[in-house]
C-alpha cells in the first residue's frame, strides 16, 4: 500500500462521482429541499390539525334535552368560559356526529332540575364518536367544562351553608421547574435527529459504493484499473475513503436542510408540536466523541458496502444487496427512537447504529456520560477493523472480484 497511490485513487473517484450530476442532485440538492419542505409541511399539518380539533367545536342536545332551560344552563354556566364550543340545533344529532356537522351530543337526565335543586347528582351523557379525532377531543373538553361547572356549584352550595369552600382543597399544587436551561427540552428533536443521522450515515455511501466497484465491472473499466501502478490495497482504500466521504456528504446536506427549514420557520424543527428549544450547551469533548462515533459508523458500513459491491456481478445486483442495509439501519433506529437518553443502557453503546444514535441522543439532551461515549467509540473502531478486513478479503479473492 502506498499513501500517494491511495490519494490518487481517492481524488480520481471523487472527481468521477462529482461529474455525475444525477448523483450530486440526489445526494446534495434533494435533501436540502426535501427536509425543510417536509418539516414545514408536517409542522403546518400538525398545527392545522390541532386548531381544527380544538377550535370552533359545535355540539348539540339530544331530542329529550332540547329545552330552553337546558340551553341556558349550558350556554351561561357550563360553557361560559369555553367560547370555542358552540351549541347549535340539528335535526338528527347522532347522524350529525357521523357526518361531522357536530362533535358531540349532550343528553341530560329527565329529572335533572329536581335533582339539582335538591342537591343530588344528575347525569349528563356525552355522546361522541371515538373514531373521529375532533369528536374524541370534544369529549375531553366537555368533561373538563362540566367538571369546572361542578366545582362552581359545590362552592356555591358550601357558601350557602356557611362552610368555607377551601375545605375541599386539602393540598394545593405548585410547580417548580429545575430543568437546566442549557439543555435541550425538545423531545421531538432528540427523537428524530439522531435517527436520521444514523440512517443517513449508513445509507449515504450506497450510490458511490455501487458505482465504484460493481459499476466499473459493468463498464469494463475495473480490470484496466487493476493493471495500473497502485496495488490492490491502495485501490481499495481509495474507493473505501470515497464511499466514507459520500456517506457524510448526505449527512451534511441533511443538516443544511434542517438549518434552512429552521430559518424559514423555527417550528419546523419541532414538527409543529410547539415544544420550545431552549438551546444547546454541548461540551466540546462530548461533541467531538459523538462525531468520531458517527465517522466510525460510516467507515464500518463503507467496508460492508465495498465488500457487497465487489461480490456483485453487476450494478443492479449490487443495488439489490445494498438495499438491505437500509433495513439493517432502520430496525435498530426505530427500536431506539422513543428511548429516552437516561434510559439507554451501557450495552446499547456496543451495538452498531444503536451506539451512534444513543451517543447523539445523549449529547443533544445535555446529559453527558463519557464512559458510555468511549465505549461506543472503542466498539465502533473494532467494527471498522472487522468490516475493512472483510472488504480486503473480498477484494483479494479472484473468484469474487471477477465473478460472472
Amino acid at each position: 500500500m502506498n499513501i500517494k497511490h491511495v490519494w490518487i485513487v481517492f481524488k480520481k473517484e471523487v472527481k468521477d462521482i462529482a461529474r455525475d450530476k444525477k448523483t450530486l442532485i440526489t445526494s446534495l440538492l434533494v435533501p436540502m429541499i426535501i427536509i425543510p419542505l417536509m418539516n414545514i409541511l408536517v409542522g403546518g399539518g400538525v398545527q392545522k390539525m390541532q386548531r381544527d380539533i380544538t377550535e370552533n367545536i359545535s355540539i348539540a342536545l339530544s331530542e329529550n334535552s332540547r329545552t330552553d332551560e337546558i340551553k341556558e344552563l349550558i350556554q351561561n354556566d357550563i360553557l361560559g368560559n369555553w367560547p370555542n364550543i358552540k351549541l347549535i340545533d340539528v335535526d338528527d344529532p347522532i347522524e350529525a356526529i357521523r357526518q361531522e356537522v357536530i362533535s358531540a351530543v349532550l343528553d341530560f337526565e329527565k329529572d335533572y332540575k329536581e335533582k339539582m335543586e335538591s342537591g343530588k347528582p344528575f347525569t349528563i351523557n356525552i355522546i361522541y364518536d371515538r373514531m373521529k379525532l375532533k369528536s374524541e377531543a370534544s369529549l375531553q373538553m366537555l368533561s373538563q367544562a362540566i367538571g369546572e361547572f361542578n366545582a362552581r356549584v359545590v362552592r356555591e352550595r358550601l357558601t350557602a351553608l356557611n362552610i368555607n369552600p377551601e375545605i375541599l382543597e386539602p393540598a394545593r399544587i405548585e410547580h417548580t421547574d429545575v430543568a437546566d436551561e442549557n439543555k435541550s427540552s425538545n423531545p421531538i428533536l432528540i427523537m428524530t435527529l439522531p435517527f436520521m443521522l444514523g440512517l443517513l450515515v449508513v445509507v449515504g455511501g450506497i450510490p458511490a459504493a455501487t458505482d465504484l466497484v460493481a459499476g466499473e465491472k459493468e463498464r469494463n473499466t475495473f480490470e484496466p484499473l487493476l493493471t495500473t501502478k497502485p496495488d490492490r490495497a491502495s485501490i481499495l482504500l481509495g474507493k473505501y475513503f470515497t464511499v466514507t466521504l459520500f456517506s457524510f456528504v448526505s449527512v451534511v446536506s441533511i443538516i443544511i436542510g434542517f438549518a434552512i427549514g429552521y430559518m424559514i420557520n423555527p417550528n419546523s424543527l419541532t414538527m409543529g408540536t410547539g415544544t420550545e428549544i431552549t438551546g444547546f450547551n454541548i461540551p466540546t469533548p462530548a461533541l467531538v466523541l459523538a462525531i468520531l462515533i458517527a465517522i466510525a459508523l460510516g467507515m464500518t458500513f463503507a467496508g460492508i458496502q465495498i465488500a457487497l459491491s465487489t461480490y456483485a456481478r453487476s450494478f443492479k445486483e449490487a443495488q439489490t444487496y445494498l438495499s438491505f442495509l437500509m433495513i439493517a439501519a432502520m430496525i435498530p433506529g426505530y427500536a431506539t427512537m422513543f428511548t429516552q437518553p437516561a434510559d439507554i443502557q451501557l450495552v446499547m453503546y456496543f451495538i452498531p447504529v444503536i451506539n451512534t444514535i444513543s451517543a447523539f441522543k445523549m449529547v443533544l439532551s445535555g446529559t453527558i456520560n463519557y464512559t458510555n461515549l468511549l465505549a461506543a467509540l472503542l466498539s465502533s473502531v473494532v467494527y471498522v477493523a472487522l468490516t475493512l478486513t472483510l472488504a480486503t478479503s473480498m477484494f483479494n479473492k479472484e473468484k469474487a472480484l471477477f465473478r460472472s
